[in-house]
């Protein structure tokens, strides 16, 4: 049965923590916990730096630009390029969520997510 996009709630933001970046004024590491629910789709967004993760649970089909799309899984680890929309960011699962921590050392008061108008 397809995903009724409309029905699916948001993706949850989690800020666990940050902390300045010494020799870096300006700058902060944070990091975050993302959680898709069920069906959820977060496809069309950007970074504006790299960040580093790892999958809690769940699986998320993941892809960049025009890269394949590339299943990452409970366990594992995984990195989300800087500036290429990711094309495909969604949770494999119509059943489970997904859950994983992501790290971005970015510009104070900068986001580290870009979302398509």
């Amino acid at each position: 049965m397809p995903v009724n996009r409309e029905a699916v709630k948001p993706i949850h933001r989690t800020l666990l923590g940050s902390a300045p970046v010494e020799g870096l004024p300006g700058w902060e590491t944070r990091l975050y916990l993302i959680e898709y629910v069920p069906g959820a789709d977060g496809s069309g967004h950007r970074h504006p730096v790299v960040g580093l993760g790892y999958m809690l649970s769940g699986t998320i089909l993941s892809a960049f630009a025009d890269d394949e799309v590339v299943p990452i899984q409970e366990g594992q680890s995984f990195v989300d390029a800087a500036h290429l929309v990711h094309t495909v960011s969604r949770n494999a699962s119509a059943t489970e969520p997904v859950r994983f921590v992501i790290a971005y050392t970015v510009k104070q008061d900068e986001p580290v997510t870009v979302l398509p108008k």
